[in-house]
């Protein structure tokens, strides 16, 4: 996936949410799978990578779950990459938003 004014754009008009809000929804696990599909065809497509259709996308995350953690570490990063610097959104994630889905792990197992 790769970030791009135009996935960006085309990311938020289509989902209705600005990237920040669809980050939050991630860490909050409130995206829905249209969103998810969404974001993930755009990312792509920006990338010279694409599915054959969104229903494709979203056959792939019905079949992962939108709970799953490595999924919501590759949106919640893709999302930071669209919303700083590289080095910046790296740490970013490392410092804030990586605790936060170990959080949401960690809380799963015991809950």
């Amino acid at each position: 996936m790769k970030p791009s004014y135009g996935s960006m754009r085309d990311i938020e008009t289509r989902t209705d949410f600005t990237i920040t809000e669809l980050l939050e929804l991630v860490i909050a696990q409130r995206l829905k799978i249209q969103e998810a599909a969404l974001v993930i065809w755009f990312a792509c497509q920006a990338a010279g990578e694409g599915f054959d259709s969104i229903e494709a996308v979203g056959d792939v995350l019905f079949e992962e779950k939108l709970t799953s953690p490595a999924l919501r570490k590759s949106l919640s990063q893709f999302l930071l990459n669209c919303l700083y610097a590289p080095a910046e959104a790296k740490k970013k994630f490392e410092d804030e938003v990586a605790p936060l889905l170990t959080a949401d792990l960690d809380q799963n197992a015991t809950g």
